[in-house]
């Protein structure tokens, strides 16, 4: 009895410690080690391309400009009843044919993607608006039919097209880039206003200089183009801009052709005659962009053509990737089809227009159809390869139609829309 009641003894005494030093464990205060002091961290970023060039544009290279001729005397062109004032063409001498010199940079239209440290770091608090609803407080263009074809029409020039454009471009300002008529509007422009023939009557001279001239109107647009596809991107407005921008592109190429064309001693006697200095600036101003072309490896016209291509292409297939809800899809692949036939790229041309449907409201929307039936017809429907040599000869015969035919189209409404205005195709 007496063992039992000192081990019981012993065994309160021990619990009581052990109460007691829990108590004092739990009512201590936490304590951590110090925390290890931070330092700036290294971080490794990618710089965004140089943004120092015109607006939509690679920068410029110094070298390019050093035998650009420079103005002389009078700029005024006064040849058989045709006057062209040139000084707009001598003072963008560098940037007349901005597609090849100093290069579009589709970064700058927000086509090809990029890394921009703004996007990756920015202040968690700050407020940002998405760039899907920039154009979101901008209130609907409300126009009807007859008001925008009107002004589509008061819009139209034969030789000087950024002025006439400025009452379109001021209406993409201030209204919105995807509700209401915007996207309407700016697509019967590029369709009825974009591109027009130009062929020579009995001499070249005021072919060349009109050229030349819209040429020199080419840099002021596709640095709209450029600052309103980055403001509004992947909208139905930004979309039908970039369908002019292709335009636009095509209608560099030709301006550079008809001036590579041109060999002033035989097709500028009549500018010699008039102004011997406007002379001397175009004959400077063409073996300055041949040797140009001669450096970069351009001198022969189908390798000129290719690189004009690849550039369409990468327009057309920046459309694709970006256009909201498909908007026009079916254009942009009928054109980039188009463009892999010309080149002789068969496969590709079919990939790119088998994934077309047919949509009433799209621009090319007859030609797409003829296009999707004989694909069909020719090859059972199949979606492979076209293997046999005859059934490729068919449908080459086939699409080579359809595309003649798609050009004859547009030259037809081309001369309807000239003799609207008074014109015809060798007039300016």
């Amino acid at each position: 009895m007496r063992r039992r009641a000192i081990a019981l003894a012993v065994s309160s005494v021990l619990h009581l410690i052990a109460v007691v030093t829990l108590a004092i464990v739990t009512a201590a205060p936490r304590v951590f080690p110090p925390a290890p002091r931070l330092h700036g961290m290294s971080v490794l970023v990618v710089p965004r391309e140089d943004d120092s060039g015109p607006p939509g544009l690679q920068p410029l290279d110094p070298d390019d400009a050093d035998d650009l001729p420079p103005p002389r005397g009078s700029a005024i062109v006064s040849v058989a009843g045709f006057e062209f004032d040139a000084k707009k063409i001598e003072s963008r001498a560098a940037l007349l044919f901005p597609f090849l010199a100093p290069g579009l940079s589709l970064e700058r239209f927000e086509l090809a993607p990029h890394l921009d440290p703004h996007d990756t770091f920015h202040d968690p608090f700050a407020p940002r608006e998405p760039a899907r609803t920039r154009g979101a407080r901008k209130p609907p263009l409300a126009m009807s039919d007859e008001a925008i074809q009107s002004l589509v029409d008061e819009s139209w020039s034969r030789r000087n097209r950024w002025t006439p454009f400025q009452r379109i471009l001021q209406l993409a300002e201030t209204h919105s880039p995807d509700a209401g008529k915007l996207a309407a509007l700016l697509h019967e422009y590029q369709v009825q206003d974009g591109l027009q023939p130009y062929v020579d009557a009995s001499i070249r001279d005021p072919r060349m200089w009109t050229e030349l001239g819209l040429a020199a109107d080419h840099v002021e647009f596709i640095g709209f183009i450029s600052r309103y596809a980055t403001e509004h991107p992947s909208t139905t407005a930004t979309t039908e801009l970039l369908f002019l921008l292709d335009k636009i592109a095509q209608a560099s190429l030709d301006a550079l052709v008809t001036l590579l064309d041109t060999v002033p001693e035989e097709h500028l006697e009549w500018t010699r005659s008039a102004n011997p200095d406007a002379y001397e600036f175009v004959a400077d101003l063409r073996r300055h962009y041949a040797a140009a072309l001669l450096k970069k490896g351009l001198a022969s016209g189908d390798r000129l053509t290719a690189y004009y291509d690849k550039v369409r292409l990468g327009i057309l297939t920046g459309i694709l990737r970006t256009t909201p809800h498909g908007y026009r899809v079916n254009d942009a692949r009928f054109l980039i089809g188009s463009i892999y036939w010309r080149e002789g790229s068969a496969g590709d041309a079919l990939r790119a227009w088998r994934s077309m449907t047919v949509d009433a409201s799209d621009a090319y929307a007859p030609s797409i159809a003829r296009i999707l039936n004989a694909i069909a017809t020719e090859t059972g429907g199949d979606r492979g390869n076209v293997d046999t040599g005859d059934t490729m000869r068919r449908l080459a015969q086939q699409v080579d139609a359809i595309l003649r035919a798609e050009h004859g189209r547009w030259i037809m409404f081309s001369l309807d829309r000239l003799h609207q205005f008074g014109y015809r195709f060798d007039t300016f």
